[in-house]
């Protein structure tokens, strides 16, 4: 489960990502109607429903991406890369924007940050694939163990749903590496049921064929709610034995699904949707809370 949520994580950095190259996203001469006339940049991407967004995007995952860091970070100090690669998505799969969005560059001293309104946004992918990955190579390319494979098969996930977030990027102050600031954007993830699973080629000592942890029909009884406040740092380097690390500090996040009743079979299996249907593991029912997830980590594969 942990590389589970390991996985969700990589999944919100690079589709912030993504959204920022939105400011290199040509625009046609009726959406610069929409633009101020001031220093920065505003986008109006629609009505503020998504069901009448004005921009989807369809066909939108590469089949691979990676993020490189030249200078690393402590005990990791050669160049490192994160990324994502095999990956494969129905044709069904596409992204919504809308709400609008703001784009301003401005600098303190030698510091400069990048600051974003954020539009609100809807990520819908369907049957998707992906390998995930350390490495000394911007192609993952090198012979590093993959930290395993992602699938789903259907997902849906609102980015800033209220339109009133924003996130702030800059580097380190001395070194590479991104430093992000949240302030006031929230995820919303819709109640559908959904199958998720995690999985490792290789097993281990006496299970050595490849295996899958992970939901069959995971739900929710209504929409859950998660917010990100403060900032999140990232860093990625090698050591001198080869091996590549990803260093995370967490942003502050708090899952509070008021009301909501969560069911989550947890299964096994040696195929990626369970449908060699080996028995749960059991289910995991959780009523109402609010959770906060702080602090942060180390990744590297074995």
């Amino acid at each position: 489960m942990k590389k589970i949520i390991l996985s969700a994580i990589i999944a919100l950095f690079l589709v912030l990502m993504s959204m920022a190259s939105f400011a290199k996203t040509p625009v046609s001469d009726g959406e610069l109607d929409n633009i101020t006339a001031e220093a920065g940049v505003t986008l109006n991407f629609g009505t503020g429903d998504h069901t009448n967004s004005t921009v989807m995007v369809t066909n939108w995952a590469p089949s691979l991406v990676s993020f490189g860091d030249t200078d690393g970070v402590t005990g990791y100090a050669s160049p490192g890369w994160i990324g994502v690669s095999g990956i494969t998505m129905d044709a069904a799969s596409n992204i919504l924007v809308y709400n609008s969005m703001t784009i301003d560059v401005g600098s303190n001293g030698s510091i400069t940050k990048l600051n974003l309104g954020l539009p609100s946004v809807m990520v819908h992918p369907v049957l998707t694939d992906a390998t995930i990955r350390l490495g000394i190579a911007k192609e993952m390319s090198d012979a590093q163990p993959v930290l395993g494979t992602f699938y789903n098969d259907k997902f849906a996930l609102f980015i800033n749903p209220t339109g009133v977030g924003s996130v702030t990027i800059s580097s380190h102050a001395a070194t590479q590496g991104i430093e992000t600031a949240f302030s006031n954007v929230s995820l919303l993830i819709p109640a559908e049921a959904i199958d998720a699973s995690w999985g490792d080629a290789d097993g281990f000592t006496g299970y050595a064929s490849g295996g899958y942890i992970g939901v069959k029909d995971y739900v929710t009884s209504d929409s859950m709610l998660i917010a990100l406040s403060g900032g999140i740092s990232i860093d990625v380097g090698t050591d001198a034995g080869g091996v590549t690390a990803l260093n995370v500090v967490l942003p502050a996040t708090t899952i509070n699904p008021t009301l909501v009743n969560i069911s989550a079979p947890l299964a096994l299996g040696n195929i990626k949707d369970f449908s060699d249907n080996q028995p749960l593991l059991g289910s995991l029912n959780m009523n109402g809370f609010s959770t906060a997830i702080s602090g942060g980590m180390r990744i590297t594969s074995h």
